[in-house]
């Protein structure tokens, strides 16, 4: 089988997809993507082919910008939202990826939730779609703001205009359901598939334990550092007065460069999700990655998010009682003490980051997905999910 994986060129939308295309892979089916140049250090080192063309998230920005007449700042997140994935980026690809997608042929396209170019190209080629969700939706007002937007885009193709976003036959669901909101209910067909982030390895299955040292250690999660903390040294000062260990990843850095010496335990080198590992407390800035892979440990967050994506899910940390949510900016150093402290000091929320490491490790893995996915394509009877789990 051709399996034709579709992502906006961003290392935080692109890494959800590689276990599933690995294990799709590792099955013997053909594996490509498609995606901007600047994925290529990324992809390249996985073997998939690639269809590497068009315009990069900078120039789709750039594009938006220009037809707003202002900075892509200081347009309302909707706006900027419908415009960016279901306008200028429509009209700078979906014409070229349709046509490289059709001399490759695939049998199934895969997209990324905010990727809207997959599914209009597997409609084009009357191939079957399934988007990979990487948290809580958004509000029902942006996703009907998004499928009012491409629908012009679907006609003028001689497309049958999408009546909602996500569009496809399937939901992969990397959210448990507890990071989903009460009473939500999945748009498409859902599949629960298992976030793993750690290369070839999945994510453990439950909860990591503790720091063995007498003191609770706290790990400064990669991400959070590029640009929403400028002042570094007044936040481990702060810090300095909780009876803590401090780890970090290597993405933290002073205005200086990388700070090296003030750790307690050193995670430089380390991926930010192997690095977790002993931490009692995550401090992080909501990316998939590190949302997941914490939660899969059954470790607590504060979180500190950036993009309109980032708040969904530190917003769903806190409503699932696993963590606490910071408003996006810049936040003073004693608050984010603050809320470590809490963590630290209440073991509710531990708790609660356990249950959904529980729910996590009984979500079918990418490889059961991988299956279960060709099955459905060729037409094989299966369990209405993958071993029969949702």
């Amino acid at each position: 089988m051709r399996v034709l994986f579709f992502t906006n060129p961003l290392a935080e939308r692109l890494r959800p997809l590689l276990p599933l295309a690995r294990s799709l892979r590792d099955q013997d089916h053909e594996v490509a993507f498609s995606t901007a140049v600047t994925m290529r250090d990324l992809l390249e080192p996985e073997g998939f082919e690639l269809m590497l063309f068009g315009a990069t998230s900078d120039e789709v920005s750039a594009e938006v910008s220009r037809r707003a007449g202002t900075d892509i700042l200081f347009l309302p997140a909707r706006d900027l939202v419908t415009e960016y994935f279901a306008g200028a980026r429509i009209d700078l690809l979906a014409d070229e990826a349709a046509d490289r997608a059709g001399a490759w042929a695939p049998d199934l396209v895969v997209s990324e939730y905010c990727d809207l170019i997959g599914p209009l190209v597997a409609q084009a080629l009357d191939v079957p779609c399934a988007v990979v969700s990487t948290g809580p939706s958004p509000s029902s007002g942006t996703l009907d703001a998004l499928a009012d937007k491409m629908a012009g885009r679907y006609i003028e193709r001689g497309l049958q205009p999408p009546s909602q976003v996500p569009w496809g036959r399937w939901l992969l669901d990397l959210c448990p359901p507890s990071l989903h909101p009460q009473g939500w209910k999945p748009p498409l067909p859902r599949v629960a598939l298992r976030a793993e982030f750690m290369g070839e390895e999945a994510i453990p299955s439950g909860p990591s334990l503790a720091s063995a040292g007498e003191r609770p250690r706290v790990l400064l999660g990669l991400g959070t550092a590029t640009g929403a903390i400028p002042g570094l040294e007044a936040l481990l000062r702060s810090l300095r007065t909780l009876d803590i260990e401090i780890a970090a990843t290597a993405g933290w850095r002073t205005a200086a460069g990388l700070v090296r010496d003030t750790w307690d335990y050193a995670a430089e080198g380390l991926s930010a999700t192997s690095s977790l590992e002993g931490a009692s407390v995550v401090l992080h800035d909501g990316s998939a990655e590190m949302t997941f892979a914490a939660a899969a440990r059954g470790i607590p967050a504060v979180v500190l998010p950036v993009s309109p994506e980032q708040q969904l899910r530190a917003q769903a940390v806190e409503a699932a009682g696993a963590g606490l949510a910071l408003r996006p900016g810049h936040p003073e150093p004693a608050l984010i003490t603050e809320r470590i402290g809490r963590l630290l000091g209440n073991p509710r929320f531990t708790d609660a980051a356990r249950r959904i490491s529980r729910e996590m490790a009984g979500m079918p893995t990418a490889t059961e997905v991988g299956r279960w996915l060709v099955a459905a394509v060729s037409g094989e009877l299966r369990p209405r999910s993958p071993s029969g789990r949702s």
